[in-house]
């Protein structure tokens, strides 16, 4: 006994198994989704009483939330030329600082300047003392030495 089968019979085949595999897909996607619903379901049952008193307390939140949003609103606006003084005074300190930061490096340069003046002139003076001191050296050794050979 021989079968032919068409192409048409084998898509018809392939396709009834693919509608096989999607159904269930979808019987398994249905069934996560009803245990998902559930679930929840079972979690707003056990936190009734807490969501009823969150939907009765909401009324007052909402309440308290506009005073303290008006109350800061207020709290800016009383705050905030204090702040623009502050503002302009730290940018006064800043400039202040900064001219006399200026001033104190200028005097640095003149002091270091002093001293390095000061220091090269103690060294001229240095030199030139040791030249006389060592021309006084010589001089008392040739008057030794005049003497000696007397």
């Amino acid at each position: 006994m021989t079968a032919t089968i068409t192409i048409e019979e084998l898509l018809k085949f392939i396709l009834f198994f693919l509608g096989i595999g999607v159904l269930g897909y979808l019987i398994i996607l249905l069934k996560n989704a009803n245990n998902l619903v559930s679930q929840a379901r079972r979690l707003a049952e056990r936190n009734e009483k807490e969501m009823d008193n969150v939907l009765k307390q909401l009324p007052e939140i909402a309440t308290n939330i506009n005073s303290i949003s008006e109350e800061t609103k207020a709290l800016m606006e009383a705050v905030s030329p204090e702040v623009m003084g502050l503002i302009s005074n730290a940018n006064s300190i800043t400039e202040k600082i900064d001219s006399t930061g200026e001033i104190v490096f200028d005097t640095i340069d003149v002091v270091s300047d002093s001293i390095s003046g000061t220091a090269s002139s103690l060294q001229k003076n240095i030199k030139n003392i040791t030249d006389y001191i060592t021309l006084i050296v010589e001089i008392i050794d040739i008057i030794r030495n005049g003497f000696k050979n007397r």
